[in-house]
């Protein structure tokens, strides 16, 4: 058999290729991995054999270039290493290696003449010729240097990680570049929540469409949609796409669409960019999870009260106007009594759901106070009365328990601005004195604190 033997040991060098020979192979030598790489390219060998521990191009390292080239990853590889270690046969399995050999070992020429002669009864090879040999070499420096370069572009992305509209933005414009691209949708999918990002205006589309591209689709409730570049239409491009995944669980899919279609290489391209991009979206919703717990409270889904505090304190040192109301649901004591604490937390959080979107459209805040109190906070004093008793109706003509849909509940609100106040303590506490005093009156009803 043809073989190339790579051994920085001279003394091994020249004993094994004398034995090599005298069993009727051809043996090419190499000083070091990286020369027994070029070798390789030019001799087109049946076996290859190579020592461990050596300078630039290790054996691990050559074995994995070998392995990872279709041209080359059926060519048998036999490690040797003067190592005894588990782990040194550990990584010799893990590099792709055929068989793992110590040179000190007895009867070891006799062990290598074996596997030999079973790689070649076994041998199945499919090599370039030789004319395609120094070709095929500079196809696999360049696609080394594309992959590390499409790896190190994408990884740098993790520096921003903490914020992922700008890193998904950062992802368009690097796709742009690469693939010449009229458009792109990137959706992130975990447990709780689905975002998608796209610059494709059909976002019905896209979510079904993307979902179905994962092995098991889930279907969270909460679903952010967010514009990227503009939106366009997507039926006269080519398109492709690739599922995300990280440590083998799908975190999301990305599409490219354009006005031509794409090659095998730019198709392997964005398998590469796709890799990467498991770690980004792992590494985000793993922050945004965090963020989420130190921010919100898990059962309403609204800002708690550290986030309120933090609201409160921006809006007092920016010196802003603003105005606020305390909630809190009438006898909710009685609800827990009567119907037990599940009922109750239902009702928490239906009522969580109502105020988060109510203040959305209202361009306001709300986050849960306290037990069954909340707060919601306003820079725009305008109307907020009626926004507050709009909350209060909608609320007691809701239906918020699905296993008690006769259950009817009330709230009662106090409103304070901050007007002259020393801190914004003393608005929440107007704001609760506001409250007493509508609880007071009989509850289902809010009132507004009077400045004296």
């Amino acid at each position: 058999m043809k073989i190339v033997y790579a051994d920085d040991s001279k003394m091994w060098r020249a004993v094994l290729r004398d034995f090599l020979i005298s069993k009727g192979h051809d043996v090419v030598v190499a000083n070091d991995g990286l020369e027994a790489y070029f070798k390789i390219h030019e001799v087109l060998p049946e076996v290859v054999i190579s020592d461990v521990v050596m300078p630039g191009l290790n054996g691990y390292q050559l074995c994995r270039l070998l392995k990872n080239d279709p041209n080359f990853s059926s060519i048998p590889i036999l490690l040797l290493t003067a190592s005894s270690e588990s782990l040194d046969k550990f990584w010799s399995k893990y590099s792709g290696a055929n068989a793992y050999i110590q040179k000190d070992s007895e009867n070891g020429f006799n062990l290598i003449d074996s596997k030999l002669q079973e790689m070649e009864k076994n041998s199945s090879l499919k090599l370039p010729n030789s004319e395609n040999g120094k070709r095929a070499f500079g196809d696999t420096l360049d696609k080394l240097l594309v992959e590390t370069s499409l790896r190190g572009e994408v990884r740098r992305l993790f520096n921003h990680v903490e914020d992922m509209n700008y890193t998904i933005r950062k992802i368009n414009d690097l796709l742009k570049e690469i693939f010449e691209i009229k458009a792109m949708a990137l959706l992130s999918i975990s447990v709780d929540e689905m975002n998608l990002y796209s610059s494709i205006s059909d976002h019905e589309f896209l979510e079904k469409w993307m979902l179905s591209q994962l092995s098991r689709p889930s279907y969270p409730q909460k679903r952010n949609y967010v514009s990227i570049d503009g939106e366009n239409e997507h039926e006269e491009f080519a398109w492709i796409s690739k599922v995300i995944s990280f440590d083998s669980k799908e975190q999301g899919v990305v599409a490219i669409w354009r006005d031509r279609a794409f090659s095998d290489r730019e198709n392997n391209s964005l398998s590469i960019i796709s890799e990467e991009l498991g770690g980004i979206l792992k590494i985000g919703s793993q922050l945004e999870g965090y963020r989420r717990n130190a921010n919100f409270d898990d059962l309403t889904g609204l800002a708690n009260y550290r986030a309120l505090e933090e609201k409160l304190r921006v809006l007092w040192n920016d010196g802003k106007d603003f105005v606020l109301s305390i909630i809190d649901i009438d006898h909710f004591k009685k609800v827990n009594d009567t119907y037990g604490h599940a009922i109750g937390n239902e009702v928490l959080a239906s009522i969580g759901r109502i105020l988060e979107n109510s203040a959305e459209k209202f361009n306001s805040f709300a986050a849960r106070f306290g037990g069954e109190e909340f707060l919601i906070i306003s820079e725009r004093n305008e109307n907020f009365f009626e926004f507050i008793d709009g909350i209060r109706q909608k609320i007691e003509k809701s239906h918020l328990s699905k296993s008690v849909p006769e259950l009817v509940v009330t709230i009662s609100g106090g409103i304070a601005e901050r007007d002259d106040s020393k801190s914004f303590t003393e608005v929440v506490e107007m704001a609760d004195q506001a409250l007493y005093q509508a609880k007071e009156s009989g509850r289902n009803k809010v009132i507004v604190h009077a400045n004296e």
